[in-house]
């Protein structure tokens, strides 16, 4: 009989946390300490900085929230053939589920609701229960699992796909959609901040430290690797779709159009546009890419609708 048992995703799940956990508490330390600081000092006389203490407190419970929160919204989920269970405690019979709806963004329930792609499960006692594809490394595999098992009536079966040589791209007509990263605000951002540092470099008389080489060397990399990460583009060509990024020119990923379920285009906070593609056995992936103007972004929307693909519009509204 098969079983399949969600696993928290190690970097997007539980670095989340510690991040936040860290951030809180950082933050009410903070605070604490410039006021024991100026009352040390008697800096501090009017009431209104005796609140700082308690702000810092707040930061410190909101800390502990934070784990008690993504743990709830994150449980271990396992399914077979009768049975779903949420957590050691919530368990029901799959003939008790009224509706599944596999993908499309679902509430995170965390300060606010936060919109996460995710799959939704109605039980007919009026229970929704929720789960999210980032905050595991398999979700696709639960997907899959109530696509066939709950939804179609079948016996579960993994999907294959095959890896695709690159070399199959040789004889095919590729349309790229891009931008041109030197007019991108992340472009900008990426080689501005380079030849300005180079520019400090060569602009003194003499040959900076050591150190300083090494921390100027280390900001750059770390500034170009993450802005680059953010410059991917697409090709398209009558079979695949293709991924390529403008600095990291040996990246690439190649899907089959057959293999593609849906495609969406999202945007979060502080990042640009971004196409995330979703499998036909759920797997799914996101792709930033901070180059493409709105124009192209629609364009690839038509052309990959004419190629009957799937696509969620959610963050593209004008030209």
């Amino acid at each position: 009989m098969t079983t399949i048992t969600t696993k928290r995703h190690k970097l997007k799940f539980y670095l989340s946390i510690v991040f936040s956990f860290l951030f809180f508490c950082g933050f009410g330390t903070f605070m604490i300490w410039i006021f024991i600081s100026g009352l040390n000092r008697g800096e501090f006389v009017e009431a209104k900085y005796y609140f700082m203490p308690v702000f810092g407190l707040l930061f410190y419970i909101m800390a502990f929230y934070t784990i008690v929160k993504y743990f709830r919204n994150v449980p271990i989920i396992s399914i077979d053939k009768d049975l779903i269970k949420f957590g050691s405690a919530e368990i029901y019979n799959l003939t008790d589920i009224q509706n599944v709806v596999l993908t499309g963004k679902k509430p995170f329930k965390f300060i606010f609701k936060y919109p996460m792609e995710g799959t939704e499960i109605l039980l007919k006692n009026g229970t929704t229960k929720y789960f999210f594809d980032d905050m595991y490394s398999n979700a696709w595999e639960l997907k899959l699992f109530l696509e066939q098992v709950v939804i179609k009536k079948k016996d579960f079966a993994y999907i294959e796909n095959y890896r695709i040589d690159p070399s199959e791209l040789r004889y095919e007509q590729i349309s790229y959609f891009k931008g041109n990263q030197f007019t991108s605000l992340r472009g900008f951002s990426c080689w501005g901040i380079i030849v300005f540092f180079i520019y400090l470099m060569i602009s003194r008389d003499k040959i900076p430290p050591v150190g300083a080489l090494i921390l100027i060397g280390s900001i750059g990399t770390v500034l170009f690797v993450f802005n680059s990460w953010l410059m991917n583009f697409f090709g398209l060509s009558e079979e695949y779709f293709i991924i390529k990024n403008h600095n990291f020119i040996w990246k690439e990923n190649i899907y089959r159009l057959t293999d593609i379920k849906e495609v969406i285009f999202e945007t979060r906070v502080k990042m640009p546009n971004c196409l995330r593609i979703v499998t036909k056995d759920y797997r799914n992936k996101l792709y930033p890419a901070a180059t493409l103007r709105d124009k192209t972004w629609l364009e690839l929307k038509r052309v990959l609708e004419k190629e009957g693909i799937k696509v969620r519009n959610e963050c593209i509204y004008h030209c």
